[in-house]
């Protein structure tokens, strides 16, 4: 029982380390240019410790993004615990939390790549659109509030969170040349117009 109990304590610290090695290689590196061997070396590991542990270097990624993303909604639950008087302060706290997480996220170039990337495995898709509907549901949760508020009055909240969720996306993407203070100002204007067109 105890010998069994360490195999499971090892293969665990192994897969810790495999995990923090490909992160910060992923970081340095990007997604398509670390390879399999690199990660391997530098984890000091067998290739069959890192197929026990993942199906593939998309998956290895796969999984640090979805550690990453659950980070993030943790945080944003805390965060939204502050005293937000309303839906409109929540959403524009919202959009300030993003602009902070991507700005000091260092797999968002790499990220980038992986998401353009041809997926060849349906799970992937899958797993890539939960954690899409994990975002969708943080902001749907706002709009359905400031229905309830009085913040604005919105009939259809998944159409609606669709379009904010791709503005607020979109931005994300044509300002990741921009400074923080650039990208936080296009933000709390697209959270500005978007308002207006809602109330």
């Amino acid at each position: 029982m105890g010998t069994m109990r360490n195999k499971t304590a090892a293969s665990e610290k192994t897969k810790t380390r495999l995990i923090n090695v490909a992160r910060d290689l992923f970081a340095k590196k990007g997604y398509s240019e670390t390879s399999i061997r690199d990660i391997l070396t530098a984890a000091n590991i067998s290739k069959g410790n890192l197929y026990h542990h993942f199906k593939g270097k998309e998956f290895l990624f796969l999984h640090i993004i979805e550690e990453d993303n659950q980070e993030w909604i943790n945080q944003w639950e805390d965060q939204k615990q502050q005293d937000y008087k309303n839906a409109i302060e929540k959403l524009y706290g919202l959009a300030e939390f993003m602009v902070k997480v991507s700005f000091h996220y260092p797999l968002f170039h790499a990220s980038e790549e992986f998401f353009l990337s041809a997926f060849s495995s349906q799970e992937v898709v899958e797993r890539l659109n939960k954690i899409d509907d994990q975002y969708y549901e943080m902001v749907a949760s706002i709009l359905e509030e400031g229905n309830y508020d009085g913040s604005w009055t919105i009939h259809n909240i998944e159409m609606t969170t669709k379009i904010l969720s791709s503005l607020l996306y979109g931005l994300d993407i044509s300002s990741k040349d921009s400074t923080k203070q650039q990208k936080q100002e296009l933000h709390r204007q697209a959270i500005s117009i978007f308002i207006k067109g809602v109330r």
